[in-house]
């Protein structure tokens, strides 16, 4: 049975809050940083346009819950990098 392999694959959501001012380097030249975060999580990332009201700009990361955490992780690591 292959109920297992599937449960594990799973597709889920998260959304995360970026500021505004940094999403730039969340993206990169020409989108090269997004990408290069994309090919090594394997989730989707769509970046949103800014929340009205607000300087943040909704993250979606779409995938299994390894593809989301990883890219997470590599968003959150590179802004820290960044920002310290």
């Amino acid at each position: 049975l292959s109920v297992g392999i599937e449960t594990g694959a799973q597709t889920s959501c998260q959304e995360l809050l970026i500021p505004n001012d940094v999403i730039g380097c969340v993206i990169g030249r020409q989108g090269s940083k997004i990408n290069e975060i994309r090919q090594m999580s394997g989730a989707q990332i769509k970046i949103g346009n800014q929340t009205e009201g607000t300087n943040d700009r909704h993250v979606t990361i779409t995938g299994n819950p390894l593809s989301i955490s990883l890219a997470q992780y590599l968003i959150t690591t590179w802004l820290s990098s960044e920002y310290t």
